[in-house]
């Protein structure tokens, strides 16, 4: 299994009107178009999407919508509280573990939780965070769910590579 891990993109910063609720920040207009971006270099990467996992608060939300605009997913996006701030792995693991007969999943998240995530899938610990920036992914081949053994970093790119791959 391909498991993709994007951080969102870039928020509005908390304030009156999202009432200074860290879940209700949406993508900003930048956020919205380097996620565009984010997408096309992907297409160009040959990515493919068998299912699309969001944390459900709206900026992760938003950021998994505008990414499907352009790399397809046939099932809708499902929002997993598990992928919220804060979401156990072992939690998500579970859940990810229902979808064993998938060949390339997406989630999208929040940072530490991706970058302790991908510590956990590649290295078999979370004791370390690998740094995504907003809008960053990453794509680990695994074996099975939860991983046995270390899974593979296939790549990490930066939302800068990717806006270069998608050719704008």
């Amino acid at each position: 299994m391909k498991i993709y891990l994007l951080r969102h993109g870039i928020a509005e910063p908390q304030s009156e009107g999202n009432r200074f609720s860290d879940a209700d920040r949406a993508l900003t207009p930048e956020g919205i178009t380097k996620l565009r971006q984010t997408g096309l270099g992907l297409k160009k990467l040959g990515v493919s999407l068998d299912l699309v996992a969001s944390s459900p608060l709206v900026r992760a939300r938003e950021t998994a919508e505008n990414v499907t605009e352009i790399v397809k997913c046939k099932e809708p996006i499902q929002l997993w509280d598990q992928l919220a701030p804060g979401g156990a792995i072992d939690d998500l693991m579970q859940k990810l573990q229902n979808h064993q007969d998938k060949n390339s999943v997406l989630l999208v998240g929040h940072q530490p939780d991706m970058g302790f995530l991908a510590s956990f899938l590649i290295f078999g610990s979370n004791k370390i965070s690998l740094a995504f920036k907003k809008g960053g992914i990453c794509c680990v081949q695994i074996n099975e769910v939860p991983p046995q053994f270390p899974g593979e970093l296939v790549w990490m790119l930066t939302p800068k590579i990717l806006k270069r791959l998608g050719g704008k």
